[in-house]
C-alpha cells in the first residue's frame, strides 16, 4: 500500500472484521486527527450505532460483489464533524482477508442534500434533535410550531409525564421507542405517534435523540367516536333485547292463565252458546301469542340469534306437514287447498327442513287467511342448475284473494307493511310474517318475490338451491313414555292463578300437587319433604327459582338430585341454555301445553326411578 503514502487525498483500510484501520496514508492521518498508524489503530471504532451498522453492512455486501460505492460520510475524529465524500471499494489484506478501501475527497453540497433539507423544512412530519440531557438542538418548521419554546424539553411535551421519560430512557439506551401519545402543543393537547431514536449530533458528534412526529389526533378521534358508536349501538340491542324478553316474559305470564283454562273448560261440559265464546277466548289468545312469536321471531333474525341447521330430508314429507299446518283452517273456510310437486324434484335434499317448512306455512296461512272463496296452491318446480349435484326449487304459494295493492308490491316484505289499512282492520296481524320469510329466504341463500292483482288474488314465490341427498331410512320407532301416574310434585310459581291452573292439569293426569310460593318454600319443602320432581319458576320474589336450584343442588342428601323442569315465561335460547347449565334440567315454555308438560314430567320421572329413586 505504500503507492498511497505520497497522494495528497486521504486514504485508509478499514478491517469490518476487526473494527480497525490497518492502512492510512498521511493525509488520512491528518483527516483522523491521529499522529501515527499505531495511534489510529488504538481507538475503538466497534461502537457504531444500529444506523450506521445497518449502512456499513449494506456497503460491505455491494463491494463484496466487485462494485465501488460512492458515499458521502460524516467522521468525528475529535468530537467535531468532518464531511467528505467517498469512494470505498474492496481490498485484499496480507493475511488473506479483505478489507475496505477508502478513498476521500472534501464534501461539497450537493443537489440531492438541497432537495433533503427543503424536504424538511415543508414536510408535516415533527422532526427533532436532543442533546442528552433532553434539550432540543434542532427542530424543522412542523416541530417549532408545535413547540415554539427556544429551550424546548422532550420530556415536558408529554401530558404524561411518566410516559415520556420512559420514552426518553429507552431510546438513550440504544433501543427504538415509539408509541401514540397526548402532548401538550401550541395547538393544545394533541396526540402524536412518537418515534425517538439514538443518534449522533453531525455538528459535535454527541450522543442524541432524533424525534419524528405525526399528528394522528384525526385518526384517534375518528377511532374513539367509532367505538362510542359501536358502544351505543351494542348498548342498543342489549336494551332492545333485554324488553322483548321482558315483555315476553310478562305477555306470557297472563297468556297462560287465558290459554290454559280455555283449555281445561273446553274439556268440560258446555251449552253451544258457552262452547263459541270459549271459541273466541282460544282465538284471541292463539292470535296474541303468533303476534307474540313474530315479535320475537324478528328480534332473533335481526340479532343473528338464529342459525340454520342442515340435515338431509324427505321433500315430500316436508310439503305435506306444511300444508297439513293450515288444512284445519281452509278446511272452516271451505277453501280448496292443493300440492303440487314436479316429478323431477328430488325425494331428499339437504336443508333445514323446520326453517324451510316455516316459511311456506308462513306463505299459505297468509294465503288462507286473505282468501274467502276459491282456494290455495302450493306448487313446486325444478328449475334448470349446472350443477347436477343440486337442485334449484321454486316454491309458489297461489291464492284467489284479495290481493296486492300495485303500490305495495315493492314494501310487502318490509316489517309492518300490510295492503292496506282496510286489510289490516279486517284481517289484523302484527305485519312481520313476510319480514321474517324473506329473512329465512335470505338465510338460505335464496330468493323471494310477489306477483299479483288487487282483488285477483297473489302469487308468493322463493327460489332456492339446495344439495340433493341421498334416501335416509327411517329409523325403527321409539316408543314414546308414558305419562307416569301417582307422583308426588311440587310446583313453586308466585302466581296464584299458575298455581291454580297447572294444579289442575296435574291432579287430572292422577298426580299429587303442592305448591310453594317462592324459591325459599321450595327449598324448605324439599328439605323437609320427599318429592319426586320440582317445577320451578324462574322470576319469583323473596328467593328466585335459579338461586332455588343452586340451593337444592347443595343439599348433602339425595333430593339434591332432584329432577327439576323450569317452568317459565322466559323461553329465549340464551335464558333456557342459563337454565340449564345452572342446574335445571328441562324447561317448559309459558303459556303451557299440557301434553308437553306431561311427557316431559314422564320422562324425568322413569330417569329417575332409573337411577335410583330417592324414595
Amino acid at each position: 500500500m505504500d503507492g498511497f503514502d505520497h497522494l495528497r487525498q486521504p486514504v485508509w483500510v478499514f478491517d469490518d472484521t476487526r473494527k480497525r484501520k490497518v492502512y492510512a496514508n498521511k493525509a488520512a492521518l491528518e483527516l483522523w486527527g491521529a499522529a501515527t498508524l499505531e495511534d489510529l489503530q488504538a481507538r475503538d471504532f466497534g461502537d457504531q450505532s444500529p444506523a450506521v451498522r445497518i449502512r456499513m453492512d449494506a456497503i460491505s455486501a455491494r463491494i463484496a460483489q466487485g462494485e465501488t460505492v460512492h458515499d458521502r460520510w460524516t467522521f468525528y475524529p475529535h468530537g467535531a464533524p468532518v464531511a467528505v465524500r467517498t469512494a470505498i471499494s474492496l481490498i485484499r489484506l496480507a493475511d488473506g482477508g479483505s478489507g475496505m478501501l477508502f478513498e476521500a475527497a472534501p464534501a461539497e453540497v450537493e443537489g440531492q442534500e438541497h432537495r433533503a433539507i427543503e424536504a424538511l423544512r415543508h414536510t408535516v412530519v415533527l422532526v427533532a434533535l436532543y442533546d442528552a440531557q433532553g434539550t432540543r438542538l434542532f427542530a424543522n418548521p412542523a416541530a417549532m410550531a408545535a413547540y415554539p419554546a427556544n429551550n424546548a424539553s422532550f420530556v415536558d411535551s408529554f401530558v404524561d409525564r411518566a410516559a415520556g421519560e420512559r420514552v426518553w430512557r429507552m431510546a438513550l439506551a440504544g433501543r427504538p421507542a415509539f408509541g401514540s401519545f397526548l402532548l401538550a402543543t401550541s395547538a393544545g393537547a394533541r396526540w402524536h405517534s412518537v418515534d425517538a431514536r439514538w443518534a449522533r449530533d453531525p455538528v459535535s458528534g454527541d450522543a442524541c435523540v432524533l424525534v419524528n412526529e405525526t399528528d394522528i389526533t384525526g385518526e384517534i378521534e375518528v377511532r374513539s367516536a367509532l367505538g362510542e358508536a359501536r358502544e351505543r349501538a351494542e348498548n342498543a340491542v342489549r336494551a332492545r333485547q333485554a324488553f322483548l324478553a321482558n315483555m315476553s316474559h310478562e305477555l306470557r305470564t297472563p297468556l297462560t292463565s287465558v290459554i290454559g283454562f280455555a283449555g281445561l273448560l273446553a274439556d268440560s261440559p258446555l251449552d253451544d252458546r258457552q262452547r263459541l265464546q270459549l271459541g273466541r277466548i282460544q282465538d284471541a289468545g292463539s292470535a296474541l301469542m303468533s303476534t307474540l312469536n313474530d315479535v320475537l321471531d324478528l328480534s332473533k333474525l335481526e340479532a343473528g340469534g338464529v342459525s340454520l341447521q342442515l340435515r338431509p330430508f324427505a321433500l315430500r314429507g316436508m310439503l305435506s306437514q306444511a300444508i297439513g299446518i293450515v288444512e284445519a283452517q281452509a278446511s272452516e273456510k271451505r277453501l280448496a287447498l292443493n300440492l303440487s310437486v314436479d316429478e323431477t324434484s328430488p325425494d331428499w335434499v339437504l336443508g333445514d327442513p323446520e326453517r324451510l317448512r316455516q316459511v311456506l306455512v308462513n306463505l299459505l296461512g297468509n294465503a288462507v287467511k286473505f282468501t274467502d272463496e276459491g282456494g290455495v296452491g302450493l306448487t313446486v318446480t325444478r328449475r334448470a342448475h349446472p350443477d347436477a349435484s343440486m337442485a334449484q326449487l321454486e316454491f309458489a304459494v297461489s291464492d284467489t284473494g284479495v290481493g296486492v295493492p300495485e303500490a305495495m308490491l315493492v314494501t310487502v316484505f318490509d316489517r309492518f307493511a300490510q295492503a292496506g289499512p282496510e286489510v289490516t282492520q279486517r284481517f289484523g296481524g302484527t305485519g312481520l310474517g313476510l319480514t321474517i320469510t324473506k329473512q329465512l329466504i335470505e338465510m338460505m341463500g335464496g330468493q323471494i318475490g310477489v306477483d299479483s292483482v288487487a282483488g285477483q288474488g297473489s302469487r308468493f314465490w322463493c327460489v332456492v338451491d339446495l344439495p340433493v341427498a341421498a334416501r335416509i331410512e327411517a329409523p325403527v320407532a321409539v316408543v314414546a313414555p308414558s305419562v307416569s301416574q301417582g307422583l308426588r310434585l311440587l310446583i313453586a310459581d308466585d302466581n296464584e292463578a299458575n298455581r291454580e291452573l297447572i294444579g289442575a292439569i296435574l291432579r287430572s293426569a292422577g298426580h299429587t300437587v303442592e305448591v310453594a310460593r317462592d324459591g325459599a318454600e321450595a327449598v324448605a319443602a324439599v328439605q323437609s319433604r320427599d318429592y319426586d320432581l320440582v317445577l320451578m319458576d324462574v322470576r319469583m320474589p323473596v328467593m328466585d327459582g335459579l338461586t332455588a336450584t343452586r340451593a337444592i343442588r347443595a343439599l348433602k342428601t339425595d333430593m339434591a338430585r332432584i329432577p327439576i323442569i323450569a317452568l317459565t315465561a322466559n323461553v329465549l335460547a340464551d335464558q333456557v341454555a342459563s337454565y340449564l347449565a345452572q342446574g335445571m334440567d328441562d324447561h317448559v315454555g309459558k303459556p303451557i301445553d299440557p301434553q308437553d308438560l306431561l311427557l316431559k314430567i314422564a320422562r324425568w320421572s322413569d330417569l329417575e326411578v332409573g337411577r335410583g329413586s330417592h324414595h
